[in-house]
């Protein structure tokens, strides 16, 4: 009997079951080797267990040992025990965070952009695995295995309905999947890469309407959802999920790849550039430079300049609006005032040594209460761990990207290839107060020794306002094109 503390295999502690029945358990468990944490799905090789079920384990470990993309749970290891009962046994890599099913569950009312970002991040992954040669097929892409992890980003579980190599025609299948995810070809044996853009856009709509997509009505076998969504929605983007959703494999987008280039052309059709912004953005004919200023400019000295302009073009509207009469009044008291000047027993000269003493102690006195408050505040925006003087700068020429980031010491410079670049994206990172901002993410794919490859994120302008942040996007992948 299987319990919390039992070490199976030699290595993996048990913690707690996530979910167990009389064949299939599924543990968080401790690899003692690494130690961290793993996820363990386990099969009891007994008299109720469907062989299906054994030949879907080892293709879903066959599947995850030839894998490598940051935001998919990595192999661990397979192994067979056994025990009283004969158990096979799958690890991969625990992945913190909360599945999209579980913040339905909670009734987490998705917005807009955090559906487009959903839908990216996930097509993301949904590209690497249909490139594969022959294509990697999840077949069961739905809210549960998506995972919203602890470091901002979307990760995909669970291959246990992978397909690796085409049906060929007349061979049996097994039929795998959720219904109300899963694409009417599937349970035909045929399943395309456009089977999981449409189980993508079930959860999406799943996510919009807080409704499961088989309770949802429809209409000529096409889900109807507009009048469902608890959040209001862009056209274009409701155009591209009712393009995933075409019963007809024929009518959805056939790749991933495909259906992110339309998506992001949809989310950024309409952007331009945020009126008073900050950010200085050069466009030459062989190169793009982008300046963003500092949290500290962005937050103190933009907003003084600002208010200060503000403050000098009322005051000239206002002066402006004077009629001329009081104009008159007004430039009459100077002239009088200027006369009593001249006229006053004391001289001018004395007067204005007086006036020479009075403007020379001034910055004495700022001087003496501006350093202690000052210093203090550095002291304070130093140890709030956020780099309030960091400045970046994005270079962009015909062949390479380059961002610096400069503050108080040397600055850091990253180079990459724009053949390299695969995406730029927006994304949610946290800051050191633990708040959500979102940033400007650009993937890129660098080829290294022995066929293998990295892949690399770089992450910029969390000082930025969203719509700061869509008109660079927009900029950079219109440069990169």
């Amino acid at each position: 009997m299987l319990s919390p503390g039992t070490v199976l295999n030699t290595r993996f502690r048990l913690k707690h079951p996530f979910s167990t029945n009389s064949v299939r358990h599924t543990w968080l468990a401790e690899d003692l080797m690494f130690q961290d944490q793993v996820v363990l799905k386990l099969l009891a090789l007994s008299g109720s267990m469907d062989w299906d079920d054994l030949k879907l384990l080892e293709r879903e470990a066959q599947a995850l040992q030839q894998l490598s993309h940051p935001r998919i749970a990595q192999y661990r290891d397979y192994f067979a025990l056994n025990t009283f009962n004969q158990w096979f046994g799958l690890v991969t890599e625990y992945v913190p965070g909360v599945s999209l099913k579980q913040k339905l569950e909670k009734h987490h009312r998705f917005t807009p952009k955090q559906l487009q970002w959903i839908a990216q991040q996930t097509l993301d992954i949904l590209q690497y695995l249909h490139q594969l040669a022959p294509p990697v097929l999840h077949r069961d892409i739905k809210p549960s295995n998506l995972i919203w992890g602890t470091d901002n980003q979307i990760h995909l579980i669970d291959f246990g309905c992978v397909q690796l190599q085409p049906r060929l025609p007349g061979a049996t299948f097994t039929v795998v999947g959720t219904y109300g995810y899963t694409p009417i070809e599937q349970f035909g044996g045929e399943t395309v890469p456009a089977s999981d853009l449409y189980a993508l856009g079930m959860t999406l709509v799943h996510l919009l309407t807080g409704i499961a997509p088989a309770e949802l009505p429809q209409k000529d076998f096409q889900i109807q959802f507009r009048d469902q969504a608890r959040s209001q929605i862009d056209f274009q983007f409701a155009q591209w999920l009712e393009r995933l959703l075409q019963p007809a494999v024929g009518d959805r987008y056939q790749s991933a790849h495909q259906a992110l280039v339309a998506l992001n052309a949809s989310a950024a059709h309409l952007i331009q550039s945020p009126e008073n912004t900050g950010i200085r953005l050069t466009k030459l004919p062989d190169h793009l430079t982008i300046e963003i200023p500092s949290r500290f400019s962005i937050e103190y000295l933009w907003p003084l300049r600002r208010n200060t302009r503000d403050s000098i073009l009322r005051f000239k509207q206002q002066f402006q609006k004077i009629s001329g009469l009081v104009k008159i009044q007004i430039a009459g008291m100077l002239i009088l005032a200027g006369l009593a000047l001249v006229l006053s027993p004391v001289s001018l000269s004395e007067i204005g040594l007086n006036v020479a003493q009075t403007l020379l102690s001034l910055p004495l006195v700022v001087l003496i209460l501006g350093i202690p408050v000052g210093l203090t505040g550095f002291i304070v925006m130093l140890n709030s761990q956020l780099n309030y003087f960091e400045r970046i700068q994005v270079k962009l020429n015909r062949q390479t990207l380059e961002i610096c980031w400069r503050s108080f010491g040397l600055p850091r410079r990253k180079r990459v290839e724009l053949s390299q670049i695969q995406q730029v994206n927006l994304t949610q990172v946290k800051d050191p107060r633990g708040d959500l901002r979102p940033a400007l993410e650009i993937a890129v794919h660098k080829s290294s020794l022995f066929l293998f490859s990295q892949r690399r994120l770089l992450q910029f302008g969390q000082q930025l306002q969203e719509d700061e942040l869509q008109w660079l996007k927009q900029e950079i992948r219109d440069w990169i094109g």
